[in-house]
């Protein structure tokens, strides 16, 4: 899944967690935002991984996760527990900054990430879409949520 996709789930699970009645610890929330990122990486999905200039695209996929965790922050005012989730859920993909650079290490850290680990892979459009729904999902239970 795309950065922004995991910063975006990962804020409402933040936000279905926190906000409950007893909501949940960091702790619990900074868990379950890791292992949400690796069900996600599960369903099938595009990766943009190895489309040409793969460095635009991860760019403007780091660019747009960035945006919507200080949008949540600074504009929205969304309790630090749910940005918290956001970069945690997000942060594992770091793990594959090396696609975008000239050295290629393949070296992965987070067990999604692994060969044997069932990577969900489909064509560009499914793939788009999928990770659209849940992008939508994810802003509608934030909004239930807080």
């Amino acid at each position: 899944m795309w950065v922004i996709v995991h910063a975006v789930s990962g804020m409402a699970l933040g936000a279905a967690l926190g906000s409950a009645p007893v909501g949940a610890p960091l702790w619990a929330i900074v868990l379950v935002a890791l292992v949400a990122h690796a069900l996600l990486d599960i369903v099938p999905h595009w990766d943009y991984t190895r489309r040409p200039r793969v460095w635009a695209w991860a760019l403007g996929d780091t660019m747009a996760a960035a945006l919507a965790l200080g949008l949540a922050w600074l504009v929205l005012g969304q309790p630090g527990y749910v940005v918290w989730a956001g970069i945690v859920s997000a942060a594992p993909d770091l793990d594959v900054v090396d696609v975008v650079l000239p050295l290629k290490t393949h070296r992965r850290l987070f067990p999604s990430h692994w060969r044997p680990y069932p990577h969900g892979k489909t064509g560009a459009l499914p793939g788009v879409l999928t990770q659209g729904a849940v992008v939508v999902g994810s802003m509608v239970v934030m909004r239930l949520a807080l």
